[in-house]
């Protein structure tokens, strides 16, 4: 009866012990799963977020080019006017030289006394580029709008002289003259010339000829204007 009663006694145990085995071995496997579980989770949300954040790149570079491209060339248009007014500011012959636009005609250039400049305004935004001149120049203001106009502001504030030909500015006139050209000056750099980029634009030296104590000297005025 004893050996029969313990008999049975270990049977239980042993049972009760591979139970609990199985609920380890169970339990361990659980755990296994949810651990690949939330690596390929992970893996996954990676995976999502890489391609989220090349897709928002690849929309990013695309405006950034467009930038790029419409600076490119305003920086060659600019360049091009600029070499040309400074061309013919540089020569002691009077007279005037047409220059013609080749820039895209939703590109507004302003000019000043001393800078060019153009801007335009893409998909991505406002594109602003400028260029300073080597030279003094002045394009048409409030006070002329063309060699006439000049000559005629020249003649109102030197005693009728033009300083063209035999009408012989005086010495003292150059002073007037400078004046007013600090006035234009300071008039554009406040409210620069806006030129219609689909119509030439005349760039003139106008060369006023100035009686000082050597002789009669030839002073030169580059001048801009449509």
């Amino acid at each position: 009866m004893a050996s029969r009663l313990k008999n049975e006694i270990l049977k239980s145990e042993g049972f009760k012990g591979g139970r609990v085995k199985d609920e380890r071995l169970k339990n361990e496997g659980l755990k296994e799963d949810e651990r690949a579980w939330a690596d390929f989770l992970i893996t996954r949300v990676g995976l999502l977020l890489f391609c989220t954040i090349l897709f928002i790149s690849a929309f990013n570079i695309h405006p950034l080019f467009i930038q790029q491209d419409a600076a490119g060339m305003m920086d060659a248009s600019l360049s091009s006017l600029a070499s040309y007014i400074e061309d013919v500011d540089s020569t002691s012959i009077q007279g005037a030289h047409y220059y013609t636009f080749d820039i895209d005609p939703d590109v507004t250039i302003d000019i000043s006394s001393k800078y060019v400049s153009a801007y335009s305004d893409t998909k991505t935004g406002r594109v602003t580029r400028a260029r300073a001149l080597m030279t003094t120049f002045y394009p048409q203001n409030s006070l002329w709008n063309s060699r006439p106009g000049l000559l005629e502001a020249i003649a109102g504030r030197c005693g009728g002289r033009t300083g063209l030909g035999e009408d012989v500015l005086e010495e003292g006139d150059w002073l007037s003259i400078n004046e007013m050209l600090d006035q234009a000056g300071t008039e554009l750099a406040q409210e620069p010339f806006v030129p219609d980029t689909m119509q030439p634009l005349l760039v003139e030296k106008v060369m006023l000829n100035i009686r000082t104590a050597e002789g009669v000297e030839r002073r030169g005025v580059t001048i801009v204007y449509q």
